[in-house]
């Protein structure tokens, strides 16, 4: 700051007027005109939106669902031929949603939105895992640990033998 000031002085006869004089001039009365309080608090205020959008970045959605019910057709996903088969099932449409069969005849229909931070949970192979912070879910949508303490929101299922179907009741 004490350059500022000295570039800033007034020039006497013998110094040639520095280049930045009217940016130090500029910069001096800036300084003077925000007080501590509005700084910190003004930039205390970027931190938290800049980390807030950092959490909800890529794929946000909604964690509770929506895109209405969709019947999967079996025979178009070979995961789910056998117990402990897991499969992407939404087509791209409304929340992305994952099927999980448990049984020879149960299913768990899945949310791949992590309830925390509403992001798209990424499949493992041994259960989910949020990109964004690390949450892990088992396969079944259990939370199992890091941050949040939540299960990944789950929708009724009615299986149809004779289709080969399992309807999925997604909020609409």
């Amino acid at each position: 700051m004490e350059r500022i000031a000295q570039h800033a002085a007034a020039p006497s006869a013998n110094t040639a007027v520095p280049p930045c004089a009217g940016l130090c001039e500029a910069l001096e009365a800036k300084r003077e005109g925000v007080s501590r309080r509005a700084f910190v608090s003004a930039a205390s205020l970027a931190a938290a939106v800049a980390i807030l959008e950092a959490c909800g970045a890529s794929g946000a959605t909604s964690p509770g669902g929506s895109g209405g019910p969709i019947t999967v057709s079996l025979a178009s996903y070979s995961a789910l031929s056998a117990v402990g088969g897991v499969a992407r099932v939404d087509g791209g449409s409304g929340t992305p949603t994952a099927l999980v069969r448990t049984g020879a005849s149960t299913f768990v229909a899945l949310s791949m939105v992590c309830p925390h931070a509403g992001t798209t949970v990424n499949y493992t192979g041994s259960g989910w895992t949020c990109p964004n912070h690390g949450a892990q879910f088992a396969t079944t949508g259990a939370w199992s640990g890091g941050q949040g303490a939540s299960s990944l929101t789950s929708f009724t299922t009615v299986y149809d033998g004779a289709a080969g179907t399992v309807k999925i009741s997604r909020p609409s």
